[in-house]
Formats: structure tokens, C-alpha cells, sequence
């Protein structure tokens, strides 16, 4: 398992496991909803806060996102894009894949010398509830221009993200207009993400399918 994902993937050799799930034939639904039943069994969602808050120990003072992402979308999630407005990816990258059931974290932090803050996007690949290839899309902006955290996440077509750059002036534009909590579901996909306040604050975004 990689160095910045925790939890155990929630597979359907899981599930098997369960009284519940032992004679039925397991489904993605299923997975999805175990995962998002089991979010904090283990401490994971602990043990994922730790990681990346000593992350930010490690890279010291100065304006940063401690970023936490969930799957619960009963398939594994695949890194796809990301682009920084203000700020880069701390020392460790973006996790690369993402299990089922798993928590993933990353630190996002601003330039050396610069106060602009941390303001930036990435996009993660997977399915949706008919198995359709998805990009689940998370965006922050710690902007100590704007004195005011903000988040926006949203779900479209896999293809969408990589085929065009037309759609990074309107998430910049999405996130600037909105607020600390936002929540979507689109195409058989929904995602929810939030941030808290100061210059270091904790985003969470959960990834789901929109009837588990």
C-alpha cells in the first residue's frame, strides 16, 4: 500500500465476509455503501489526518491546504490532472491511486516568498454507478488575497478533463464564487468537500455514487 492512502480496500472478498452479503451477488453499489459505512472503522481517517498534519510540521510555516479525500464509489479512484493557481504540491505527490474504502492525503502549500496562499485543482478517475468512466473533481482555494477559504467539487465525463483546457478558467471562476461547503451529484456520481478556516485548514472531499 502506498505511502499516503490508509484503510484497507473494501473489495467484494470483503463483503463476502459479511453475513448480510454472503449469498448475494455483490454489486459496485455494494462496495460503495460498505465504504462509506466503514469511513472511520480502523482510525484510517485518523491516521490520514496525522500523515498529512505532519507533513505540514515538516515543511514548517507559511500558508497550506491539508487535503483528505475518501472513496466510497466501490471502485478504485485513478489520479488524472491537477492544476496550481497560487501554490504547488508539497514534497509528497498527489496520491496515485486511490482503493475503495481508503482515505488518501496530500499538503498543498504556497511558493517560497510568495503570499498568494494555496489555490489549485486535481481531478480523480473512476466509475460511476452504471460503471462509467467518470473524473471526480476537487478544488481550494486558501487565498490570503481573499481572507476567505473556499471549495468546489464536481463530477463529469472522464474525457471531459483531458480533451480541452477550456473548463480550468471556470473552476478557477466556480471556487472563487463559492463557499466552505459545497456538495454535487451529476451523472451518477455524488461528491461533497469542505474546508475550515485559518491559514492551514483542513479540506475533506468524500467521493460516492449518488443512491448508495
Amino acid at each position: 500500500m502506498a505511502y499516503n492512502v490508509f484503510g484497507n480496500p473494501i473489495q467484494n472478498s470483503t463483503l463476502k465476509g459479511m453475513p448480510e452479503y454472503k449469498l448475494k451477488a455483490i454489486e459496485r453499489n455494494d462496495r460503495a455503501k460498505v465504504a462509506l459505512q466503514m469511513k472511520n472503522v480502523g482510525d484510517k481517517d485518523l491516521k490520514a489526518l496525522t500523515f498529512v498534519e505532519n507533513l505540514k510540521k515538516q515543511h514548517g510555516d507559511g500558508i497550506s491546504t491539508l487535503c483528505l479525500i475518501y472513496n466510497a464509489t466501490g471502485d478504485t479512484l485513478t489520479y488524472s490532472i491537477s492544476k496550481d493557481w497560487c501554490g504547488h504540491i508539497g514534497h509528497f505527490p498527489y496520491p496515485t491511486l486511490i482503493a475503495n474504502g481508503q482515505w488518501g492525503a496530500f499538503l498543498h502549500v504556497q511558493k517560497l516568498g510568495t503570499p498568494e496562499g494555496s489555490v489549485a485543482t486535481v481531478v480523480y478517475n473512476g466509475k460511476n454507478k452504471d460503471g462509467e468512466d467518470r473524473g471526480r473533481l476537487l478544488a481550494w482555494s486558501n487565498n490570503r488575497v481573499a481572507y476567505k477559504n473556499k471549495v468546489f467539487t464536481e463530477s463529469r465525463t472522464a474525457e471531459h478533463y483531458l480533451d480541452n483546457v477550456g473548463w480550468i478558467p471556470l473552476i478557477y471562476d466556480y471556487v472563487d464564487k463559492s463557499g466552505t461547503y459545497k456538495s454535487e451529484k451529476w451523472g451518477g456520481c455524488f461528491s461533497t468537500i469542505s474546508t475550515g478556516y485559518g491559514t492551514s485548514p483542513i479540506v475533506e472531499a468524500i467521493f460516492m455514487l449518488d443512491d448508495a
